[in-house]
């Protein structure tokens, strides 16, 4: 018996822990096909939330509009404000300047301008959202909803 048990501690037992290399070959390939399906979706879903981080910039810049010239009781005819991928064109709008906002970009790639216009006398916004450089709008904001041109 001691014999046994010394022939046992003596051969080199196999040892079968892990994955082969097939299972691995096999499982890379399952995340690649994954990934190249996933991916399209994912960077579709990225660029909605940059146009949805555009529009919420946008509404902070008409907001500050908004309480602006209603605290001064200014009743200009209208105020354009142009927010681009470079930055707000119109720095120099005491309004922009009072709200901090003279820094606001475009974080949507899809996008080239959006003109945000603000009527003081009945209170309205317009959004005009450009995709391209013939400055064509390509749809505006009313209501809160978007109407395609």
């Amino acid at each position: 018996m001691v014999k046994n048990v010394f022939k046992k501690l003596g051969k080199k037992q196999k040892n079968n822990k892990g994955f082969s290399l097939v299972e691995l070959i096999v499982v890379i390939a399952i995340m690649a096909v994954l990934v190249g399906v996933l991916a399209p979706q994912l960077m579709k879903y990225v660029e909605k939330s940059r146009e949805a981080t555009d529009i919420q910039n946008c509404d902070s810049i008409a907001s500050a509009l908004k309480a602006y010239y209603a605290d001064k009781e200014d009743q200009t005819a209208s105020v354009t404000i142009n927010v681009t991928s470079t930055g707000v064109s119109e720095t120099s709008d005491p309004a922009v300047k009072d709200a901090g906002m003279v820094k606001t970009k475009l974080k949507g790639k899809n996008w080239t301008k959006i003109a945000i216009t603000y009527k003081p006398a009945d209170g309205s916004i317009e959004y005009a959202i450009t995709e391209d450089t013939t400055n064509k709008p390509y749809y505006k904001i009313e209501d809160n909803k978007f109407v395609k041109q």
